[in-house]
């Protein structure tokens, strides 16, 4: 029942209808409605929040009020390298941050149209190791969610310092392949439109191909990985080819543990105020504290 309560909350948001649009009216809706600069007031009341600039840009630092753990979280927000973090984003971090005692550090990294992948990609490079700095590799947990999953392992990859672990949320699988049965879902998929794959290339890429593991992380060389959690719905379009990356990481022999949500949508293991959306954001947890 909740989940069909969301999907009427959902509709409204106009997230598919925005993906939907031509993809000039799509930038000239993003620029001025869908860009933020800060977190939202319910995090500062209610922890210790800090922001620091690594070459102008900010990476927010959230933890409980009296000190964090010797745990960090690096969470690395989605939304086709085009959207700011939303507010399920700013949830999904506060039960993190509560639950663990950790301090969780969100990077508000480039976007397009006024940036491209690549420049994502070398910032975020910089952000993680001024985070091992801070933290020691490992004690991080780096999760991401849609294009933030590609943007996080690719910057493990790119990185001699694994994190503790890395946790995978709805990730962008089959974005090189735009095939028949990607359309077959996208007619259950709330959130997502075949067509924003197309005008994320065109915008965000920076010439990039859909087959580099910076932009799909199927293709990720997972060489001395941690352990991974992977998070991913039956009723979104990366669901064609999610098995593409399940069979990667596993040909590394990396120990793997999937949660798949029958009947859920793109992204649902960040929407808390949903008992299977709940339940994945207190496993996250458990993964990050090591309690199983």
């Amino acid at each position: 029942m909740k989940t069909k309560i969301l999907k009427e909350l959902v509709k409204p948001m106009g997230m598919k209808r925005l993906y939907s649009l031509p993809a000039e009216e799509l930038i000239e809706n993003i620029k001025p409605d869908w860009r933020i600069d800060d977190v939202p007031d319910f995090l500062y009341k209610r922890f210790d929040v800090s922001k620091t600039l690594t070459d102008g840009r900010p990476v927010f630092k959230i933890a409980p009020k009296g000190g964090a753990s010797e745990k960090a979280i690096l969470f690395i927000h989605g939304g086709g390298g085009m959207l700011c973090p939303t507010l399920f984003h700013f949830h999904t971090a506060a039960r993190l941050v509560k639950n663990t005692g950790a301090a969780l550090y969100m990077p508000f990294y480039p976007l397009a149209p006024e940036h491209t992948l690549p420049e994502a990609c070398a910032w975020l490079d910089k952000v993680y190791a001024d985070v091992i700095s801070r933290a020691g590799a490992k004690n991080i947990t780096v999760i991401g969610d849609s294009a933030g999953v590609s943007l996080s392992v690719s910057m493990c990859e790119r990185s001699a310092e694994k994190p503790a672990g890395v946790v995978m949320i709805s990730p962008g699988t089959g974005i090189d392949k735009e095939d028949d049965e990607m359309r077959r879902l996208e007619k259950k998929d709330i959130l997502m439109s075949i067509r924003i794959l197309g005008i994320i290339k065109k915008y965000w890429s920076g010439g990039m191909s859909a087959s580099d593991s910076e932009y799909n992380s199927a293709y990720t060389d997972f060489t001395d990985f941690p352990p991974m959690l992977l998070y991913y719905g039956t009723n979104e379009i990366f669901y064609a080819h999610i098995n593409d990356l399940i069979d990667r990481v596993r040909a590394y022999d990396i120990p793997l543990e999937t949660h798949e949500g029958k009947g859920l949508f793109h992204d649902w293991a960040i929407v808390g105020m949903l008992p299977e959306g709940k339940q994945a954001q207190n496993r996250i947890c458990e993964f990050i504290t090591g309690e199983k």
